[in-house]
């Protein structure tokens, strides 16, 4: 059983077999999501801009879902674990 005391990391690979509870019907949300990627690919829509599109449609509905308070302490957490994964920047600006 996994420590508890810790919290989950967001870079930790998500299995079938982890104690972690995925939503329900995970996998086909995450096919639709790689497969509209690949839609946008194959219509020569920069990355950098379908990028764009999908947060700034995760961000209301994130707001809506858990909170202004949430989705900062989400956003924290996601911002430590880039800091500390030991894996260099590769942002474009």
């Amino acid at each position: 059983m996994p420590d508890r005391s810790e919290p989950i990391s967001l870079f930790d690979p998500v299995d079938d077999a982890s104690e972690v509870e995925l939503p329900p019907r995970l996998a086909e949300a995450m096919a639709e999501v790689r497969a509209t990627f690949e839609r946008c690919d194959g219509a020569d829509i920069p990355r950098n801009t379908v990028l764009a599109a999908m947060l700034t449609e995760l961000m209301t509905r994130l707001v809506e879902a858990h909170g202004p308070s949430g989705v900062a302490s989400m956003l924290g957490q996601l911002a430590g674990e880039i800091a500390t994964s030991g894996n260099p920047p590769t942002t474009v600006q």
